[in-house]
C-alpha cells in the first residue's frame, strides 16, 4: 500500500473527527439555546431546530465514514468476532467489501438527488440555504466510506498486525 495513500486515510479520519466535534459541538448549543428561549422567554427560534436537525444528518454521515475507518461499526466488529471465535475464518475483507458496494450504490444514486434538488432550485423553509447543500453531505461522506474501506481491503500489513 502506498505511503501517501495511508497518510491520506489518516489525515481524512482526523478531519472527520474535527468535523463530527464542531458538529457536535454547534448542535448542542443551538439546542442549549433553544431549550432556554422556549422555557424561559417563551420564544422560538424555527431556523434553530432546523440548524440542530442538519447539523445531525451531517455528523451521522460522517460518523459512518469515521467509523469505518476505525472497524468501530457494532455490527462488524461483532460479527468478525463471533465467526472468527467459532470458524477461525477473518470476514473483515468480506464486510469491507460489502460496505465499499454500500458506499458506491448510495453514492451513485445520491448523486442523482443532490444533481436533481440543484436543478430545482429548492431552499430549506427557515435557513434559505439551497437543499442540494444538505444532501451533498450524504455523498461526500459515502465517499470517504468507500475510501476508508479501500484502504482496510488492501492494506493486507495492517490486518495482520490487528489479528
Amino acid at each position: 500500500m502506498p505511503q501517501f495513500l495511508l497518510s491520506l486515510d489518516n489525515k481524512l479520519a482526523k478531519g472527520e473527527a474535527v468535523a463530527i466535534g464542531v458538529l457536535l459541538l454547534v448542535m448542542s448549543f443551538f439546542a442549549f439555546l433553544q431549550v432556554v428561549l422556549r422555557y424561559c422567554f417563551s420564544l422560538s427560534l424555527v431556523w434553530c431546530e432546523e440548524l440542530t436537525r442538519y447539523c445531525m444528518i451531517w455528523m451521522t454521515f460522517i460518523g459512518m465514514a469515521y467509523a469505518v475507518k476505525m472497524q468501530d461499526h457494532i455490527n462488524i466488529d461483532m460479527l468478525t468476532t463471533v465467526v472468527k471465535n467459532k470458524c477461525g475464518f477473518d470476514l473483515r475483507h468480506i464486510l469491507n467489501i460489502l460496505v465499499l458496494i454500500f458506499a458506491a450504490f448510495c453514492v451513485f444514486y445520491g448523486s442523482r438527488l443532490v444533481v436533481t434538488t440543484l436543478h430545482s432550485g429548492q431552499l430549506t423553509p427557515a435557513l434559505r440555504i439551497p437543499m442540494f447543500m444538505v444532501y451533498a453531505v450524504m455523498d461526500a461522506a459515502l465517499i470517504c466510506t468507500a475510501f476508508h474501506a479501500l484502504i482496510r481491503i488492501f492494506d493486507f500489513r495492517k490486518d495482520e498486525d490487528n489479528a
